[in-house]
């Protein structure tokens, strides 16, 4: 009977293992460990799975291999003869039909051309140029004979392949292309002078270049690139991507300091701060293995060079591994693969700052992989790359941040669009009214173009708007998901709060920052500024300008009223311990600064600037939307009461669609007939400045019993 039982329990053990095999069958069974391989990179799509493209780059990309006729006459005057028989008839900015073009022929890519692949297509910024120049002609130079021939022809009309035989003296496209431009620069000492100002330069096939073994290294795979890019190594040693810390010019009080910076003093409301949490924040760092205070920076060998040139979509660092890659990659083939940085490879670290996507940033996140033109008008419908704005020189990468204090060249929408943007163009904008043009050119030396061209932001996935610490340790607590689907909680980190195209904070900017820094004593009243645009109404280098403000609630030490640096992560991290007291003391050992053993909770406060995400110009707030003294019969009559033919209220009321937004799912129910947009109260003003004023002086305001001038105002 017992060996009954026991052939009995053996066939179920039996039957229950090999139920057990089956696909689906899950009951007890353990759950797979959580793939560690690399993430796979972003798809190539718009976010209804359609194939991405960026429309105005194709456009023009189009028009740039259009083939036209070879025009062999042409109406040979003097400048002087055109400029007598144009008149006021010249072409002009109205005449403009595209805010940019691309200079590229399949004229310049004939068979046998050596140079033909040394350099990519030059983006031309034509709204640009035209403003610069002022007369079209100075550039369209020459008329086709023919009668019904255009003034503005396309370069490649009468510009074709050099010595053609059908017109001996006229010069190839090639040589017209440099000529007319180099020359121009340097007439007027405007403009790059060199190659590399206009071209990006190709970079070369490397699969035959490197020479690698098997399963390299990763330092193997750098002392490769040091063969032939030793000079390049040495510019990175003393960039920011490198140190984490350099120059400070735009904050307060430490204009003359060069080492301000993640790696030493500062700190945030997101992650708080570096020291001692090495490993894990280090993983976006470009190099190999920080993952203690005595990393050495001077070590060449440690840079790593494919976190921001690979091109193969295979490489990714460890999240939690000081910057090194997975080991199941391929690092032979990434280094074969090398090529010009891109959204992606700068994308992998700036998007997922803070730990997550769209956490840190309010205006980066992962659909700038592949956005549409309305999330973003360059990155989405010119298909920019980030080094398009951010000039890099020597991996010297020009822009900067509040929320980083280093700062390595700055960039402003003015180095693209001059302090002039506002011109005519067919199908969109502002229908080409002069008078409506006019005033928004006069904004641009008050108003950040940002204010208004992303009058939301985060308008294309939720950002972290709230962090609360003091909440962390709820090992029971269920994480919720809010209307977004994002969680509000997580037993590590805390209590979360996000929001989705969200109307930003607006404050007077002046290109300085106050910074609160590692060590630095707590104020009395309110939440604690973490960092602080400078600026003010009566500070002629101010602006109004858009802010994400990242709110939160962090660690201070109660005595000496310091915020404290957590040791978060590693062993005796509060991640792994959940116990804040031994987490700050090794926190605050890291940074040489006392802790008292008695802590408390404060509430803090970070502004982040908004230089991204930006619409197309119909989607920019109208007049109406920031002026609610625009919105009733007398709106720009007020000053023009002259009979010109102008449907005043029409002109005033056109501005963003909030509810096109929405039909698109964007949160934005509440935006929908705002006339207020903009506090001026907040701003310093005593109401809308129509009524009562502008910055420094009255307002020529017309018609009588006009109330609430402000005669503060001189």
């Amino acid at each position: 009977m017992k060996r009954m039982h026991l052939m009995i329990l053996a066939g179920l053990s039996l039957l229950i293992g090999a139920v057990a095999l089956l696909p689906g069958w899950s009951a007890e069974a353990p759950k797979a460990p959580a793939a560690k391989g690399p993430p796979p990179p972003p798809p190539k799509v718009f976010e209804d799975g359609t194939p991405w493209k960026a429309v105005d780059q194709e456009a023009a990309l189009l028009r740039a291999h259009e083939t036209v006729p070879l025009v062999t006459e042409v109406l040979e005057e003097t400048a002087s003869q055109r400029r007598a028989r144009l008149g006021d008839s010249a072409p002009t900015l109205k005449d403009q039909k595209h805010r940019y073009l691309v200079l590229d022929s399949p004229i310049l890519k004939q068979e046998g051309d050596p140079s033909g692949d040394m350099y990519g297509p030059v983006r031309f910024m034509h709204m640009k140029h035209a403003a610069v120049v002022g007369n079209c002609t100075e550039c369209h130079h020459r008329r086709p004979a023919a009668p019904q021939g255009s003034e503005t022809a396309k370069c490649s009309a009468c510009h074709q392949e050099p010595f053609n035989p059908a017109t001996p003296n006229r010069l190839g496209l090639k040589a017209a292309y440099h000529q007319q431009c180099m020359g121009c620069h340097q007439e007027r000492n405007q403009g790059p002078t060199d190659c590399l100002g206009c071209h990006a330069r190709n970079v070369p096939n490397h699969k035959e270049l490197v020479k690698l073994p098997e399963n390299p290294q990763p330092s193997a795979v750098t002392r490769e690139c040091l063969r032939c890019h030793d000079a390049q190594a040495e510019d990175m040693l003393t960039s920011a991507h490198w140190l984490w810390k350099g120059p400070s010019p735009h904050t307060e009080g430490h204009e003359k300091h060069i080492h301000l910076g993640k790696a030493t003093n500062t700190i945030n409301n997101f992650c708080i701060a570096l020291p001692s949490n090495w490993p894990r924040c280090t993983s976006c760092h470009a190099g190999y293995g920080w993952k203690d205070g005595a990393f050495d920076f001077s070590d060449k060998t440690k840079i790593d060079c494919l976190v921001c040139h690979d091109t193969s979509e295979k490489y990714a660092k460890v999240p939690t591994g000081a910057g090194m890659p997975y080991p199941e990659i391929n690092l032979k083939e990434v280094a074969e693969s090398v090529g010009k940085p891109s959204r992606r490879t700068c994308g992998d670290c700036h998007f997922q700052g803070g730990g997550g996507d769209a956490v840190k940033h309010g205006d980066m996140n992962g659909i700038l992989y592949y956005p549409t033109r309305d999330c973003d008008v360059h990155m989405g419908g010119m298909d920019f790359q980030c080094q398009d704005c951010h000039k890099t020189r020597n991996h010297k990468i020009a822009g900067r941040s509040l929320s980083a204090p280093v700062a390595e060249g700055s960039r402003s929408c003015e180095h693209c669009h001059t302090g002039q943007p506002h011109k005519h163009h067919a199908g969109e904008g502002h229908e080409g009214h002069d008078l409506l043009n006019h005033h928004l050119n006069r904004h641009v030396q008050h108003i950040a173009c940002v204010t208004c061209h992303s009058p939301v932001y985060a308008k294309c996935r939720a950002t972290k708007t709230w962090w609360d610490w003091s909440k962390a340790g709820d090992k029971e607590r269920i994480p919720k998901k809010d209307e977004y689907g994002m969680p509000d909680y997580d037993a590590n980190k805390g209590e979360f709060r996000w929001k989705e195209s969200a109307v930003p904070v607006y404050a007077w900017y002046n290109g300085k920052v106050r910074r609160h820094l590692i060590g630095d004593k707590l104020g009395s009243e309110g939440p604690e500024k973490l960092t602080e645009p400078l600026g003010a109404l009566r500070d002629p280098r101010s602006r109004i300008t858009p802010f994400k403000l990242m709110e939160g609630r962090q660690m201070a030490d109660a005595v000496h009223h310091t915020l404290i640096v957590p040791h978060l992560f590693g062993p005796e991290g509060y991640w792994k311990t959940f116990d804040w007291d031994k987490s700050f003391q090794i926190g605050m050992q890291s940074v040489n600064l006392p802790y008292s053993g008695k802590y408390k909770w404060v509430d803090t406060v970070m502004y982040w600037g908004l230089n991204h995400e930006t619409m197309p110009a119909r989607n920019a707030l109208g007049c109406s939307q920031c002026h609610e003294s625009l919105k009733g019969e007398k709106t720009c009559s007020r000053c023009h009461q002259d009979s010109r033919e102008v449907d005043f209220n029409k002109l005033s009321s056109s501005g963003t669609d909030f509810s096109w937004m929405k039909a698109r799912g964007r949160d934005v129910s509440a935006l929908i007939g705002k006339t207020d947009y903009i506090d001026f109260k907040v701003l310093g003003y005593r109401g809308d400045p129509i009524l009562t004023g502008g910055r420094f002086k009255r307002l020529p305001l017309g018609g009588q019993g006009e109330v609430g001038r402000d005669p503060a105002v001189k």
